[in-house]
């Protein structure tokens, strides 16, 4: 036995770390260091707009010494960044990147990308991969179309999940258990979530196989969705979403991209199961 394991003795009350005192936060013990950093993490990440020092402490009820050094250290990790013009701080794509390590998504993502090239190319239409995140969908990966014109959507970008194709694909094909800890947290925000409409929704989008309907963000767009199956120890639901407009250089219609994306999905699964 070592001499801190006499001292501490197998009795003793004395804690390894320090205990925390605010009960409503369950945590058993505290880094307020660590804290802090997670908090500032959190702020810019729900934030469409950057913010200064100053503007990043009034918004947190933190002082400019509280927070400075934090932001000095997630930016030197690569964490945070300054915009070059105004110096005002944001958040990077750091964390997506290090939680798209998992094995799942990492074998997701490699599986489904030469899938994804191919109904871009194919098609002229281009495509994204989206999984949920909380309530929210966030992009993980993308194929580009091989025209100049079209829409696209940025890794990383993130929506309400009720809000896209991608995200109530995904809803209606997420295990019960999933699916109702996903209800908690939408209800959480929403409030007067209609869960016989959403209920109904996902009976027709299992019985179609996709969602093939207006965009509810852009004007023009329609949204093109298919469900990806993960299998293995960890089953998952992702989506691939094409974002149709109907163009003069490419008379493919939505119903046919429609059909092509569920062959891509279709692939993209049986590879994941295979895997």
């Amino acid at each position: 036995m070592s001499g801190s394991e006499k001292r501490r003795g197998r009795g003793s009350s004395a804690p390894v770390g320090k205990v925390a005192g605010d009960a409503k936060s369950g945590l058993r013990y505290s880094a307020p260091a660590l804290e802090k950093g997670l908090d500032i993490l959190e702020f810019l990440s729900e934030r469409a707009r950057s913010y200064s020092l100053a503007q990043l402490a009034d918004e947190m009820g933190r002082t400019k010494g509280e927070i400075f050094r934090m932001l000095a250290v997630l930016e030197a990790r690569g964490y945070v960044e300054r915009e070059p013009e105004t110096d005002y701080f944001q958040v990077t794509d750091k964390l997506l990147r290090i939680g798209l390590r998992r094995p799942k998504y990492r074998a997701l993502t490699e599986i489904a990308r030469p899938v994804m090239e191919r109904f871009a190319a194919d098609t002229r239409y281009p495509c994204h991969l989206a999984i949920a995140s909380e309530e929210q969908i966030v992009v993980i990966s993308r194929a580009e179309s091989p025209d100049l014109v079209g829409v696209t959507v940025r890794v990383g970008y993130r929506q309400p999940l009720l809000e896209t194709g991608s995200g109530r694909c995904i809803l209606a094909y997420m295990q019960d258990g999933q699916r109702e800890h996903m209800l908690t947290l939408l209800k959480r925000r929403a409030g007067n979530l209609d869960l016989a409409a959403l209920e109904r929704e996902r009976e027709q989008i299992r019985r179609n196989g996709f969602i093939l309907e207006a965009s509810r963000i852009m004007e023009g767009v329609w949204d093109i969705s298919c469900p990806i199956i993960g299998s293995g120890n960890e089953e998952f639901v992702a989506a691939i979403t094409t974002p149709y407009v109907r163009l003069v250089i490419n008379q493919m219609s939505k119903e046919e991209v429609a059909s092509r994306l569920r062959e891509a999905a279709d692939e993209i699964s049986a590879r994941l199961g295979a895997a």
